[in-house]
């Protein structure tokens, strides 16, 4: 029987399980393209594709940012290891350049990201909605009228549970 004391050398490292094999995952391996100019040229065929500016133009008319879009757009590249992360920063102003050159083309309007904040203090769209979900959802709840409602008591529920006490 071995002793406890005993130290064991060829177990498992811990958290080893929860890891996958070295080099199993794209971000772990070099990356496809290594330059600027290789990048852009993965890219400009997908900034071009007819489903992805139909789509494009989509989110864009919703209001998201070109840095935003931009950045998403390379930072799945950068886990798909298409590219560096150093490439990946380099390449983001152009792609917002494509984005923007395409929005200009077909006239819809866009934000890049870049514009000052509004010092007026009219709320977001997204304000507004989220303040007239929260009316909606108040209004299904009785409305307490004072002098009415204060004569009307509750019972106080007894604890229960383990560590309720007992009378």
């Amino acid at each position: 029987m071995p002793e406890l004391n005993e130290v064991v050398h060829d177990g498992p490292v811990a958290g080893q399980s929860l890891t996958a094999e070295f080099g199993a995952r794209p971000w772990q391996s070099p990356p496809q393209y290594n330059t600027l100019e290789e990048a852009l040229e993965w890219y400009v065929p997908r900034l071009t594709n007819k489903a992805f500016t139909t789509e494009l133009f989509d989110i864009i008319e919703m209001g998201i940012p070109l840095t935003t879009i931009a950045n998403s757009m390379q930072l799945t590249a950068v886990m798909e290891g298409v590219h560096s992360i150093d490439i990946g920063i380099l390449v983001t102003p152009i792609i917002v350049e494509m984005l923007a050159y395409l929005a200009d083309s077909q006239d819809v309007e866009y934000k890049t990201g870049n514009e000052e904040p509004d010092d007026n203090d009219t709320p977001s769209e997204g304000m507004v909605a989220a303040a007239l979900n929260k009316l909606k959802q108040e209004e299904d709840k009785p409305i307490p009228v004072p002098g009415i409602d204060s004569e009307v008591t509750e019972e106080e529920e007894e604890p229960s549970g383990l560590m309720a006490r007992r009378a």
